[in-house]
């Protein structure tokens, strides 16, 4: 891989139901978007699709708006128990190691847990202070 290009993920989190993968296609699809590769990954109820593209940020726009929550890679997906305090005590813990949060985006809450994406501005110390058993 050329390291002057590097490759641009994009996460997609969505209901694991007959035709997802289909559906997410079609729309790269339609917009001639090339996927280079695909990932499928099950948590519970939930899909996460990791593909790489050749059209990076129009995939990810025409994503999001058809609907999908599609982040870019930058961005760390993190499972949380989906309970009042769970979610201060990350953003404690990302205080206390000097880790701003740049966005963050509740992706899904079900079976007891929360998928958030969250990009920082330092994704080694954000990871290291989250804890990698909570990344996907």
């Amino acid at each position: 891989m050329n390291q002057a290009n590097p490759v641009n993920r994009i996460i997609v989190m969505a209901p694991d139901e007959v035709g997802v993968i289909a559906d997410i296609s079609k729309v790269l699809a339609d917009e001639g978007v090339n996927v280079e590769t695909i990932n499928v990954e099950v948590f519970g109820e939930e899909v996460s699709v990791v593909l790489t593209i050749d059209q990076y940020d129009h995939a990810l726009y025409m994503l999001n708006q058809a609907g999908f929550k599609a982040v870019s890679d930058d961005a760390l997906v993190v499972r949380l128990a989906d309970e009042p305090g769970t979610l201060a005590a990350m953003a404690g813990s990302l205080k206390d190691a000097g880790v701003n949060i740049v966005s963050m985006h509740i992706l899904s809450r079900q079976a007891g847990h929360a998928m958030i994406a969250l990009k920082t501005d330092n994704r080694t110390d954000a990871i290291a202070a989250i804890g990698n058993e909570n990344i996907l």
